[in-house]
């Protein structure tokens, strides 16, 4: 049985916290679990509960988010029901029903949005001592994980299993320890590097030069190919025309972010409500 493990990676409050309860509120409780990363311990209304006893210290675009995303993989891996694990961040909200999702997600693979490999190479000038330049890829943080990649990338921040010497440490929280951005880095460039040709076939990837809609979490940046596009960098959402939200919702994309508590007021009327709640 498919168990889908929800890890949420927030500064203090998720701020659609009313949708996502909608989203699971009559789901079976067996086919999923909730777990919560925060900055700041601000009580949410639903999900309290749901929250680490111990979070991490965490820095914007530095290791220590994904050493956050590797403490939440570890603790969600205890509950050996969880089967894909899926990253969401306070700012996403839901643009599938969880039965929609549930039915759609194939637990066999690895999710990533995957960006053109030269974009990263800027960022990676020390990680090119430690591994060949053709296995470096940048992807979205916002991936989904099956259990045996997160099982493979939990353990493989654990130990230094140096390669001929100490400069080839396999542990790739090393290879991007001084990497800007490294959530973007570690997770594909770590799986490429792992089964090297047989990636293909272990992931199922969009791209980043396909319209955003096509991941399995929306975001809407500039000069994407998109038919809404965002006029100025990564478009922070304060409100959502029926026209685009209907598009998003028909569309194949599971999550979308970024939306601002204030997208509420276009967010809240009932086709969008019974659609994630169906």
């Amino acid at each position: 049985m498919i168990k889908l493990a929800f890890i949420f990676l927030i500064y203090d409050i998720i701020n659609h916290e009313e949708l996502w309860h909608m989203f699971f509120k009559n789901v079976d409780n067996s086919k999923y679990s909730i777990y919560i990363h925060y900055k700041t311990d601000v009580k949410l209304k639903y999900f309290n509960e749901y929250k680490v006893d111990k979070p991490l210290d965490t820095k914007y675009a530095d290791i220590s988010i994904v050493k956050a995303q590797n403490h939440m993989l570890e603790i969600a891996l205890k509950d050996v029901n969880n089967t894909n694990f899926i990253f969401v961040s306070g700012a996403c909200i839901p643009l599938k029903s969880f039965n929609y999702i549930y039915e759609n997600i194939d637990f066999k693979y690895s999710y990533f949005h995957i960006a053109d490999p030269e974009d990263s190479l800027e960022d990676c000038k020390d990680t090119l001592n430690y591994i060949n330049k053709k296995y470096i890829n940048k992807a979205s943080q916002w991936c989904i994980l099956n259990r045996k990649h997160s099982l493979l990338l939990v353990y493989g921040a654990k130990f230094n299993k140096y390669l001929f010497d100490k400069k080839y440490t396999t542990n790739y929280l090393v290879w991007f320890n001084n990497s800007y951005a490294p959530d973007e880095l570690c997770y594909i460039t770590y799986l490429s590097f792992i089964y090297k040709d047989n990636l293909n076939k272990e992931i199922i990837a969009t791209y980043y030069n396909e319209p955003p809609e096509s991941a399995t979490t929306f975001a809407n940046w500039e000069g994407m190919n998109y038919k809404y596009v965002s006029k100025k960098e990564l478009k922070n959402y304060i409100h959502i025309s029926e026209g685009e939200l209907k598009h998003l919702l028909y569309s194949t994309c599971f999550f979308g972010r970024k939306f601002k508590p204030s997208a509420s007021l276009s967010l809240r009327n009932n086709y969008y409500i019974e659609y994630i709640s169906s």
